[in-house]
């Protein structure tokens, strides 16, 4: 009998081995909708990780805490089972990002079922609101991030000229201000969750920037001219 038991016991663990893994998720606050791969997760900035999803209807989600508008979540909307990838742009500053998940289906007459998943960014990298900038005349400046639009003022905080980053077809590219490098001119040094990303400024700030030095800027390690 003894044996048997024994027996018994060898093959139940021999079975438990062979049998295939069961990957086990962290569920949701509303699971007859949505079921994640993980609640929380941490990303750096610049990164990207995929993430396991079950949707029951189709969805939609915004994000809360964001700085950058490279952070977004690659997926198609659509219910079922799949991977989706949550994107941080390289120019993100929150320590804290959240991706909130709304069901978007006409099958559901509730707008308010909700859930929501949080990344901790890590390895930030630095930029500043506002950075000193030499002038024409031996005098120095201000360039002041302003949203999605740098400002350079001169040395009485009168504004003198603008620009911003486009990333294609008019869209505005959220950026910071990291400093200034020389090459023959100086230009501002500025990261960006886009790495083709070009200037938009006038032709009359243009004029202003030129006049006093600035020939462009330095999208991530890449120096561009003005247009």
């Amino acid at each position: 009998m003894k044996n048997k038991i024994a027996l018994g016991l060898i093959l139940t663990m021999l079975f438990a081995l062979a049998a295939p893994a069961t990957e086990v998720y962290a569920s949701s606050a509303i699971p007859d909708y949505f079921d994640f791969g993980a609640l929380t997760m941490s990303i750096p900035a610049g990164g990207s990780q995929k993430m396991w999803l079950r949707a029951n209807y189709d969805y939609t989600y915004y994000i809360e805490g964001a700085t950058s508008n490279a952070t977004y979540l690659e997926t198609d909307f659509k219910s079922g089972s799949k991977d989706v990838v949550f994107h941080i742009g390289p120019d993100e500053q929150s320590g804290n990002v959240f991706f909130h998940f709304y069901v978007n289906d006409e099958k559901v007459q509730n707008d308010d079922l909700h859930d929501e998943i949080e990344i901790y960014v890590k390895n930030r990298q630095q930029v500043f609101p506002s950075i000193p900038a030499p002038i024409a005349k031996g005098k120095t400046g201000t360039l002041v991030q302003e949203n999605k639009v740098s400002m350079l003022y001169n040395d009485k905080g009168v504004a003198m000229a603008s620009f911003s980053l486009t990333y294609g077809k008019g869209s505005m590219a959220t950026f910071g201000l990291k400093g200034i490098e020389e090459n023959g001119s100086k230009y501002f040094s500025i990261l960006t969750g886009y790495d083709n990303a070009t200037p938009l400024i006038s032709g009359t700030d243009k004029e202003v920037m030129i006049a006093n030095g600035y020939a462009g800027v330095v999208v991530n390690g890449k120096f561009v001219n003005w247009p």
